[in-house]
């Protein structure tokens, strides 16, 4: 699977943003988007670009100082898949492998655009935070910072993302086999075809009741269960269910050899930590601007964002210098900065 990008970002006079199509912004002064922009661009982080539509992500988000607020428990493990197999059902993405350790997650993920797969994980992202705050008596910030989007750009470069989430709980010396880790992985759902479900506690529910004469009902009133479907990676789409967790199963054991430690922390003393400490160190590496194995793939992206970023910034002055009065000029595949507020409404 190979991805194309164009070098050149043409806007139509008409052009609406999709990801919200009632935002008005032509009734809004060009002053007052440029004061919007200063606060809320992402010019200070790396801007958002999806190449093309469907483009795999390396997703990863970490806990504040890398504490382990996700320590795995049957009751943790729950919440999380409930949240994730809600938001399934909310927005149009495909969910590929994910690993949840106890102070950060992977995911390999797609969507039809960034706008997309920015709301999908948000609402992971808010959602466990809030219920794993409630759960451990948390009161601070819960995430280090915002998620970190890689694209993933090859076969090659996917299939190498997949042994890698795979491989964690085992590469780092807690367990002998990645199926052993006690939070959430995808181990057994590929290789043997096991459900992934989990519980998602409607508290907007539970709120409204505690303020009306029916009162707080018990947490099983508030209470769904929710699947999580796996979507077979792109590489592997064609193959049968068979077939899958054959490869699925060849690449666990290639895993399992290759981080084969003497000694391992082991279940149990993973299970007794304490969710509010913090390693000595964490591993830190830089971050990758793609996964991409063929040079030439990796180059064009790199082209393809720079036009983009270009042209971003070129409309972006535009609208500061008061030349254009909406977003008509900005790049078709660019994260509106009003995306998160209320649209708009016209005149009557």
């Amino acid at each position: 699977m190979l991805y194309t990008f164009s070098r050149h970002f043409s806007v139509s006079p008409n052009y609406v943003p999709t990801m919200c199509p009632n935002y008005v912004p032509t009734m809004c002064h060009p002053f007052s988007l440029a004061q919007t922009l200063l606060v809320s661009s992402p010019m200070s982080r790396p801007i958002r670009f999806m190449p093309s539509p469907d483009t795999m992500f390396e997703v990863t988000t970490r806990t504040m100082q890398s504490r382990l607020l996700m320590r795995p428990s049957p009751e943790l493990n729950s919440i999380i898949l409930g949240v994730i197999g809600k938001a399934l059902t909310i927005y149009n993405v495909q969910l590929y492998l994910f690993v949840f350790l106890s102070n950060h997650y992977h995911m390999l993920v797609s969507a039809l655009d960034f706008f997309e797969l920015s709301r999908f994980m948000n609402h992971i992202n808010s959602n466990i935070a809030r219920e794993i705050a409630i759960l451990h008596n948390w009161h601070d910030s819960f995430w280090s910072r915002r998620f970190s989007a890689i694209p993933v750009l090859d076969d090659e470069s996917m299939l190498d993302r997949a042994r890698y989430i795979i491989s964690h709980g085992c590469k780092e010396g807690l367990v002998s086999n990645p199926g052993d880790w006690p939070g959430i992985n995808c181990v057994s759902a590929l290789t043997k075809g096991s459900p992934l479900v989990g519980k998602w506690i409607n508290r907007t529910k539970m709120y409204a009741d505690s303020r009306n004469t029916i009162g707080v009902q018990p947490e099983s009133v508030y209470t769904t269960e929710y699947r999580v479907d796996i979507s077979p990676l792109p590489l592997w789409a064609d193959l049968s269910d068979a077939a899958r967790q054959a490869k699925w199963k060849q690449l666990v054991e290639d895993v399992t050899l290759k981080h084969r430690k003497e000694q391992v922390l082991g279940i149990k003393t993973i299970l007794s930590q304490d969710p509010h400490s913090k390693p000595v160190s964490t591993k830190r590496s830089p971050r990758p601007f793609c996964h991409a194995v063929k040079k030439a793939i990796e180059t064009e992206y790199r082209e393809a964002y720079r036009s983009f970023v270009g042209a971003f910034r070129e409309a972006f002055g535009s609208l500061l210098d008061g030349h254009v009065r909406s977003f008509e000029h900005f790049p078709e595949c660019y994260i509106p900065p009003f995306a998160y507020r209320r649209p708009a409404l016209a005149p009557g």
